[in-house]
């Protein structure tokens, strides 16, 4: 099964993306909502997505030109969470778009601390080219990583490091497709020396249990 992620880039586009992406789920692809914050609706919208048993939320705050600490998300987040729904936040540099960074591993901790016990992944292992503010900030913390574009630039041991420290039980695989490949993804996985209970873990099992799935 794959989870695919899409990103309203404007507000006016929130409704149509998630029209499709609930049309277009099957047994193996399987879609997150979108919600754009400046989208005036965003409450119709959580119980549209609720309803028709999406898992979750993307937000990319570089494309939706949002700060993820920003006080007038807060009570957006507090409607998804009581949805029962995921957020999972784009996180760290996008090496598409220049500075500011709208989701550093500071930021995400504010939201981190507002929320305690919600169910948060934020991408590539914390934030991408952020990994010692990784491990400053987020690592033990109450929060999934996904291994999506990471491990590349992040190298093998530092990988392996932030996923003992953090723990194998919040870590789910993901690839940024296409510009990651799920065989090559796995491959450099296999290369960190996990156990198969531990592989199995971020290949399947707590993703699984995140979302919900039997």
């Amino acid at each position: 099964i794959s989870f695919i992620q899409p990103i309203a880039t404007k507000p006016e586009q929130t409704t149509g993306i998630n029209k499709w992406a609930i049309e277009s789920q099957d047994e193996n692809i399987r879609f997150f909502g979108t919600l754009h914050p400046d989208f005036p609706y965003w409450k119709d919208e959580i119980k549209v997505l609720a309803q028709a048993g999406i898992k979750g939320i993307k937000f990319h705050p570089d494309y939706q030109n949002f700060f993820v600490d920003e006080p007038r998300l807060f009570k957006i987040y507090e409607k998804i969470f009581e949805a029962g729904l995921i957020i999972l936040f784009h996180a760290g540099i996008d090496i598409g778009l220049p500075k500011p960074y709208h989701c550093t591993p500071q930021k995400l901790k504010k939201v981190l601390d507002s929320f305690p016990g919600a169910k948060i992944i934020a991408a590539h292992m914390g934030g991408y080219l952020y990994w010692k503010e990784v491990e400053k900030q987020l690592v033990g913390r109450d929060i999934y990583f996904d291994t999506s574009y990471s491990l590349t630039d992040l190298g093998a041991q530092a990988m392996a490091k932030i996923i003992k420290e953090h723990g194998i039980n919040k870590i789910i695989f993901g690839t940024d497709s296409p510009w990651g490949e799920q065989a090559k993804e796995i491959q450099m996985l296999k290369a960190l020396e996990l156990s198969h209970e531990e592989l199995q873990m971020v290949l399947s099992d707590n993703a699984q249990k995140l979302l919900g799935l039997t």
